[in-house]
């Protein structure tokens, strides 16, 4: 497998430990939902839902945009830029980490709360629509990193590449 896929997976697996904090923190919220009675309605859920994936966009741009790559990124020696090579502004960041983060996890909210609603059974269009985009754009993702020059989907369309870096020796 290509060493960069390899790297890339990794980094991302180390950012998705900050990306569960985020989402454990919305767990109050349930709570006071379902003692109110809100969290037995499907707008609640997925209102709810949608905070996570967007404070971790966020935070992933705002990494990527000041140091030019998330913790899991510097941690394995990679870095985003524009496909020029120059560093990424906020905006551009923004976008990569929408189409890569937000839109996708918010997909699979959106699955996952219908499933949960009896959306496959009651053959909800939200539910359906959600799980035949979800799992075609999960696996573009996978083989756009794995297949080719190692741009994704999110990277192709921010303009934006993933490098790596040159390991340097302090001394």
């Amino acid at each position: 497998m290509h060493y960069l896929a390899v790297s890339r997976a990794r980094a991302y697996l180390r950012d998705c430990g900050a990306y569960l904090g985020l989402a454990a923190a919305t767990v109050p919220l349930g709570v006071v939902g379902q003692i109110t009675g809100w969290g037995k309605k499907p707008p609640f859920a997925y209102a709810v839902s949608v905070a996570p994936p967007i404070l971790a966009a966020l935070l992933a741009a705002r990494q990527e945009a000041r140091h030019g790559a998330t913790p899991g990124k510097r941690h394995h020696h990679l870095i985003v830029t524009k496909r020029a090579g120059t560093p990424i502004t906020f905006g551009r960041a923004l976008t990569r980490n929408c189409l890569k983060i937000a839109i996708p996890w918010q997909l699979g909210h959106m699955v996952a709360i219908g499933a949960v609603f009896g959306g496959f059974d009651k053959k909800d269009p939200l539910t359906l629509g959600a799980a035949f985009i979800t799992y075609p754009l999960l696996a573009a993702m996978i083989l756009g990193v794995v297949l080719g020059d190692g741009s994704t989907i999110h990277d192709r369309l921010s303009g934006t590449r993933v490098v790596g870096t040159a390991i340097t020796s302090q001394g």
